[in-house]
This record gives C-alpha cells, sequence and structure tokens, in this order.
C-alpha cells in the first residue's frame, strides 16, 4: 500500500466531512438535531429515537436530548408508539417540515445533483469500491475488536 494514496484518500474523506460539517452548521442547529429532522424528513414517517440512532450510528443521550430541544422549539412532536408505550414516536410538526424543506431536502438534493453529474459507470464504481472498501474495513475492525476478547 502506497502512503501517499493512502494520505490523499484520508485528505479527501476529511473534506468530504468537512463540507457536511459546514452545510449542517450553517443551518443553525446541533449535529444532533439535523440528525433528527434529517431521518424524519428522508424517511418521510414517524420515526423513534432508536431508529434515529440506529441509522446515524449516534448514542441515546445525544438523540434524546436533541429530540427533548426540537418538542421545545416546535419543530418536532413526540408521542408514545402504539408498538410499544416505552418508545416514542418522532414527527416532523409543520414548521419541522418547513425548516426541513428548506434545509435537509436542499442539501440531500444538492448531494443527489453532484452524484448526478458523474458518468453510470462513474457511479457503478463509486458504489462497488465503497461496498469493497467498507467489507474490508469491517473485517479488520472485527478483527481487532476479537484481539481485545
Amino acid at each position: 500500500m502506497s502512503a501517499e494514496k493512502f494520505e490523499q484518500y484520508q485528505a479527501i474523506r476529511r473534506k468530504t466531512d468537512d463540507e457536511w460539517d459546514s452545510a449542517i452548521t450553517y443551518f443553525g442547529m446541533a449535529k444532533g438535531q439535523i440528525m433528527i429532522i434529517w431521518t424524519l424528513w428522508d424517511f418521510d414517517k414517524p420515526c423513534t429515537q432508536k431508529e434515529i440512532c440506529d441509522d446515524w450510528y449516534e448514542n441515546k443521550q445525544t438523540i434524546n436530548s436533541a429530540a427533548k430541544k426540537l418538542v421545545e422549539e416546535g419543530y418536532i412532536d413526540m408521542a408514545p408508539s402504539p408498538e410499544n408505550f416505552r418508545e416514542k414516536l418522532l414527527v416532523l410538526t409543520e414548521k419541522g417540515k418547513f425548516f426541513a424543506m428548506r434545509t435537509v431536502g436542499k442539501t440531500l438534493d444538492a448531494e443527489k445533483r453532484a452524484f448526478g453529474r458523474l458518468s453510470k459507470e462513474e457511479q457503478d464504481e463509486l458504489i462497488r469500491i465503497q461496498k469493497k472498501h467498507l467489507g474490508f474495513l469491517k473485517e479488520e475492525f472485527d478483527e481487532i475488536k476479537g484481539e481485545n476478547k
């Protein structure tokens, strides 16, 4: 493996993360709040806090704190889940839907347009390589976890 290639990869990954962080910061909300609004907008249905945690690989406390703040500010409503009264369903209010459309909706559309600027072959190749890399990464991380048992 070339150390130079790995550094280029890391730099691109950091710059991509920076672009996302910049877009999220521009919305004027904490990352946990945007994660909730993003998921509710993207899934287009009420979601539990657990579903949001699972979708973003985020801890429960971050999402719970963010949800409480969004309820206080009128962006979401929270109600017991009909399947499990211990879980709460989160749903966008009209204010939340309007905010999501102006922020998350535009950001998702921008990402789709950026991806769409790649040729079909480039899109297929990008997906193929990212899946392959994810598989290798999982194997390597599982090995580390196995060593530490």
